[in-house]
């Protein structure tokens, strides 16, 4: 009983900061608009912004290691490796206790762990950035920010907007995309209405297609629980 509280507990602190701003995905690509890179001259606005893609849909096949998460405040430190295969990610418990892997379509979750196989209906939280913008009522749009060298990658910077009606806010993000990596983003910060959020990276990244194997699970898994609200009222103290 207690293994399996342990790895409870460990599946859904990982999972709940993102689930109050992320919906479910449907699978229709998003509606996605912004100028592309390059459009127009500073000071200058564009007419006619030409369509484009969530940045992270033009990377279906890599590995990288990921450093930091959307849970962590500031520059993360936690640390694993990612897989991405099409529309399935696998991503390594940063304890080495397993690894999940979340359908980026549906957001369903499998946890394979120490202490057996687990489901949940919701994206394990390393999923974030890239379950955020194929819910089809999703709009994208994309602006120029300049250009910055990061850990030696020469990197042009974008500031990402993800709206939905199914999002209380709009989800705001910063990339810094690897000249030499064809764009792949090395860097994200999240961008909070208070100020600068968590900032997540991205290492020894690795683009092209990876071994299926990586992507299997049970077909069997234990449900995650829900919490369930207490029905013990205890009477207010006698005056």
């Amino acid at each position: 009983m207690v293994r399996w509280t342990n790895l409870i507990m460990l599946f859904g602190c990982m999972a709940l900061p993102m689930l109050a701003q992320v919906p479910k995905q449907s699978d229709s690509p998003g509606q996605v608009s912004g100028p592309e890179r390059g459009s127009g001259t500073a000071g200058q606005t564009a007419t006619a912004p030409a369509a484009t893609t969530y940045p992270l849909d033009l990377f279906p096949d890599f590995s990288a290691i990921m450093i930091g998460s959307r849970a962590e405040h500031g520059e993360g430190a936690s640390q694993g490796h990612i897989y991405r295969l099409g529309k399935r990610m696998r991503m390594e418990e940063p304890g080495g206790r397993g690894y999940f892997i979340t359908d980026l379509n549906s957001g369903e979750t499998y946890g394979i762990l120490e202490a057996g196989c687990i489901h949940d209906d919701h994206p394990y939280i390393r999923a974030i950035p890239f379950y955020v913008a194929g819910n089809a009522d999703a709009t994208v749009t994309r602006a120029s920010a300049g250009k910055e060298s990061v850990d030696g990658h020469s990197c042009q910077i974008e500031d990402i907007t993800v709206s939905s009606p199914m999002l209380a806010n709009p989800q705001k993000m910063r990339f810094w995309e690897a000249e030499d990596l064809q764009g792949f983003p090395i860097k994200i910060e999240f961008l909070l209405p208070a100020g600068h959020g968590p900032t997540i990276r991205y290492k020894n990244v690795v683009l092209g297609p990876q071994d299926p194997t990586l992507f299997f699970h049970p077909k069997s898994c234990q449900p995650l629980p829900q919490p369930t609200a207490s029905h013990d009222h205890k009477k207010p103290p006698a005056p």
